[in-house]
């Protein structure tokens, strides 16, 4: 072998060794950056197991409690329960009392009286309260508070739309008219507002029966 050839190859030699040393020192810091990751995914799952522990202790104080309470405390489930539907009534108190200032708001003419508005339904004295509409569950309600009340109830569910003397008559025989409002034709909701208009009489627009409740037998 000729000394170009000897240098020829040993600097192909030189050139492997570098390229092995680098490969090495990319392998090492490959290896180091790992490491740390699977110790810091190690620290997370011991961390995470400590949170899932420390719950679950917690969750059991709390049902401990909670069965020392039902213990100590006869019906607290039932309370609960009640303390629930309060909450859901106040919400609904809250909505009919927006919809009533709304309905304040609006021009004397075009605002319908109310089923809230009706405080005159405390004091009826035997007086006889007439309750149009086919709506029977808001007639059936209407008519246990008319007796609570100690008034006379009747009921017309006005069904003949054409028979509009008849109505007339029914409302002037009464002392306080109840109209469901989506219950009657168009032309018998004109004459009840018209008539309770001409006679000043105490008269009730329900304008969503179907909202009452069912009043039980």
């Amino acid at each position: 072998m000729n000394e170009q050839a000897f240098d020829q190859l040993a600097g192909e030699h030189r050139v492997l060794i570098a390229t092995h040393g680098r490969a090495q020192a990319r392998c090492s810091d490959l290896l180091t950056r790992q490491a740390g990751e699977i110790q810091a995914q190690q620290a997370e799952i011991m961390r995470l197991r400590a949170e899932v522990i420390r719950r679950d202790t917690q969750i059991a104080l709390l049902r401990d409690e909670r069965a020392e309470l039902e213990r100590t405390l006869p019906g607290l489930p039932t309370r609960l329960t009640l303390a629930k539907k309060v909450r859901v009534l106040m919400e609904r108190i809250q909505d009919l009392m927006r919809e009533r200032h709304a309905c304040q708001a609006r021009p004397e003419e075009d605002r319908p009286l109310r089923l809230e508005q009706a405080t005159m339904l405390s004091r009826l004295d035997d007086r006889s309260v007439l309750c149009l509409g086919r709506d029977a569950s808001a007639a059936r309600f209407m008519m246990r508070l008319v007796e609570m009340a100690g008034g006379r109830f009747t009921h017309d569910p006005a069904d003949d739309a054409e028979d509009l003397a008849r109505i007339e008559h029914s409302m002037r025989a009464a002392d306080l008219v109840i109209c469901q409002a989506g219950c009657i034709s168009q032309n018998a909701y004109w004459r009840v507002r018209d008539h309770c208009r001409r006679t000043g009489k105490h008269c009730l627009l329900v304008e969503r029966p179907r909202a009452m409740p069912e009043v039980q037998r």
